[in-house]
């Protein structure tokens, strides 16, 4: 029974419902245990084979364990890091790796992806000892990873979770080499080939995974680069995806050749798009991203000395100014060009609204959504502008001043809700409507002596 519950635990994620029953159902037959008496041996609730190999019986040669050996340790190290490895909510990212559907639930899957693979199939290599070394156990797990990100958009969840835990694997697996070299007290049988080839995949993974404080990837906008550069059609095509295969085969042997290559990749993202686009943003963020990630890997030169090093993070602040200086003129000129094509577009009404409005509208009625003429100058919502009087005096004030309070007529009951008392004792007006219009003359007035006074 124990054995059972194991095994149940150990195939179904933790969290789940088979899990948690069994540990319910183990807890269930402990308690009864003590309740009937001390427990059976541990001899008793073994398979009959544990107990022959205990007592001394020989087992089958094939069934006989053996001890641990130090490449089973770093398997099995390597396999439990990408299996227990967290994001910083807490949220298992191997949930969804652990087992593939089936062809009937996915069948899009398997016509699409040609060699699948999960941590179940890889766990079952490792006890059958099919791993010779940790490379063949990183190529698996590398599959898996493009499996994931060929079959899903780069927005999805998968993808991003492939990524980190692509990053995640690689940082374990360098651990265990720094721990290897550390004991040896130097670089041992590890050739500098195999080396540069896993600083550019962590290198490479880093910059893939590079997320914004609301857990977006920098990358996921380039997905939308083309593989084909208009400017230069004749040039081989590459994007980032080209990139990680080359990564994925080992087919980079040199740090400057593999930083030249995102490189151009991140700079034809910029020069296809506007300087306020998101991709313009994404690939600034992800080249400085980049060269941090290199220098820190790369310790400026400690452990790797590369002609890719020449290019700093004042290069490229540089290079991302030029870039806007040259862009910014044509980006206005194509503003005002799509401002015109707009306005051309319009209906017949508007535009000869726009033509008739060489004079301000006035009113509550009036209001602007659109473009608008005035004095064949073309003006849009938030643009700045200052219009001069017609005439030294402000117009129709002079109209205004010669109106009368007998021209506001009132009926009694209106009169009578105006707060009258407020006025009792004073004798100079007799309503408060004649107190409001006296006001309301004075103020007049008084702005139109202003005026003239400063000569405004």
């Amino acid at each position: 029974m124990k054995l059972m519950f194991r095994n149940a635990r150990h195939y179904n994620e933790e969290g789940s419902q088979v899990y948690n029953d069994a540990n319910i159902l183990e807890k269930i037959v402990k308690d009864k245990q003590k309740e009937l008496g001390t427990p059976p041996e541990e001899d008793d609730m073994g398979s009959p084979k544990l107990k022959l190999r205990r007592s001394g019986v020989a087992a089958s040669p094939k069934k006989a364990r053996t001890q641990t050996t130090p490449l089973q340790q770093k398997l099995t190290d390597l396999y439990e890091a990408v299996r227990n490895f967290t994001d910083n909510r807490g949220r298992r990212l191997s949930a969804v790796f652990l087992r593939l559907p089936s062809r009937s639930e996915l069948p899009d899957y398997y016509a699409a992806i040609k060699r699948p693979i999960d941590m179940e199939r890889i766990r079952s290599y490792m006890v059958q000892g099919r791993y010779q070394d940790v490379d063949s156990l990183a190529e698996d797990f590398i599959l898996m990873f493009n499996n994931a990100c060929t079959y899903n958009e780069p927005e999805s969840l998968i993808y991003r979770d492939a990524l980190l835990l692509h990053r995640a694997f690689l940082e374990a697996r360098r651990q265990i080499e720094d721990e290897e070299e550390g004991d040896e007290g130097g670089l041992g049988g590890l050739s500098v080939a195999s080396l540069v080839r896993e600083l550019i995949r962590n290198l490479f993974v880093s910059m893939m995974g590079h997320q914004d404080d609301e857990g977006r990837c920098y990358s996921d906008s380039l997905a939308e680069v083309p593989a084909i550069d208009p400017a230069n059609p004749e040039d081989p095509p590459l994007t980032l995806d080209i990139i990680r295969n080359n990564v994925d085969r080992g087919r980079y042997r040199r740090l400057d050749v593999f930083q030249e290559h995102v490189f151009e990749v991140l700079e034809k993202a910029r020069r296809l798009n506007r300087t306020d686009s998101e991709i313009f943003e994404d690939s600034v963020e992800l080249q400085h991203f980049f060269v941090k990630i290199r220098d820190e890997l790369c310790k400026n030169g400690e452990i790797l000395l590369t002609p890719a090093l020449s290019y700093t993070s004042k290069h490229l602040h540089a290079d991302i100014d030029q870039e806007k200086r040259e862009k910014l003129p044509q980006e206005i000129e194509e503003d005002l060009l799509k401002r015109e094509e707009d306005r051309k577009a319009l209906p017949e009404d508007d535009k000869a609204q726009g033509a008739a409005g060489s004079q301000w509208p006035s009113g509550p009625q009036s209001s602007y959504s659109q473009d608008c003429n005035f004095e064949n100058n073309t003006y849009s919502v938030g643009d700045c502008v200052y219009v001069h009087a017609e005439s030294s005096t402000i117009s129709k004030w002079d109209q205004s001043l010669k109106a009368q309070r007998k021209d506001c007529r009132l009926t009694r009951e209106q009169e009578s809700r105006l707060p009258t008392h407020w006025l009792k004792s004073k004798g100079a007006h007799t309503t408060m409507a004649d107190a409001l219009w006296r006001l309301r003359d004075l103020m007049m007035k008084d702005t139109l002596n202003i005026r003239q006074a400063y000569n405004l």
